[in-house]
């Protein structure tokens, strides 16, 4: 083997070390501080399960419950059904906020909730019904919950959430974790606001992420994994491999023509 090949066979080994590196550094978590020896100590940012704010499409889950219990039965939707408490059964007999963003109670009426929080929606109702009754408590849960999980993940999908405090950590484990050519660099949440949509970016790969506002996910959020650049060296591959070939096999002809 003269030196030309060698030197060539050195260089290619060598550029493929950087690339899985490389690679490496882009699907780390937390690279920059949690694989120290010391200890990790990083302030997280608390997410605030009551300043989810409500939409019209959203539903509502409604408890009341007191002194007064026999009166405010009418309200649990729940109480109706045939006992069985499930997250679908609850779902299904939530308070649905109509386009105009009212739902509508028995003898409160309507009550306009669009744009308020959780907590909100809960103060107000819990005024209305001290109007009528005493010694009331009122409990009020979303009920669609849910996010969207795309891009570079294992199970893309919609996933249900049924608990406060969820981290996007959390979602994507439920979505298999980031896959082999997912960039944990770029992990873009879209968020619905009052005036649209907003797009956060979370780099994954910092510690810096648990003080990012997406770093908790709220209702109908929808992550998207950007894929690694790697990954279209890999889907075209076996294109170029099969251009080599046919490349191969004309100058092996050429070659044999000319002997």
């Amino acid at each position: 083997m003269n030196s030309k090949k060698l030197t060539t066979i050195v260089i290619v080994l060598v550029s493929l070390a950087f690339m899985g590196c490389a690679r490496y550094k882009n699907v780390l978590y937390f690279q920059d501080k949690i694989y120290a020896n010391d200890t990790l100590s990083i302030g997280i940012q608390q997410a605030d399960p009551q300043a989810t704010v409500v939409y019209p499409g959203d539903n509502l889950f409604l408890s009341i419950s007191g002194d007064a219990s026999g009166q405010t039965d009418q309200f649990n939707k729940q109480a109706t059904t045939t006992g069985n408490f499930s997250e679908i059964s609850l779902y299904m007999h939530g308070y649905l906020i109509d386009d105009q963003g009212n739902i509508e109670l028995p003898v409160l009426g309507k009550i306009q909730v669009n744009g308020l929080t959780l907590y909100q929606v809960q103060q107000l109702i819990q005024q209305k019904m001290d109007e009528y009754f005493t010694g009331s408590i009122v409990e009020v849960r979303l009920l669609n919950f849910e996010v969207t999980v795309l891009g570079e993940v294992v199970r893309p999908g919609t996933y249900p959430i049924y608990k406060k405090n969820v981290t996007i950590l959390e979602v994507l484990a439920k979505a298999g974790d980031i896959g082999d050519f997912g960039d944990a660099r770029h992990v873009l949440v879209v968020r619905k606001g009052p005036f649209g949509s907003t797009t956060l970016d979370l780099n994954l790969t910092s510690t810096g992420v648990f003080q990012n506002p997406g770093f908790w996910v709220a209702p109908g959020d929808v992550i998207y994994v950007k894929p690694l650049r790697a990954k279209m060296v890999s889907i075209n591959t076996p294109a170029i491999s099969v251009v080599l070939s046919g490349l191969t096999t004309l100058l092996l002809l050429i070659t044999y023509t000319k002997m």
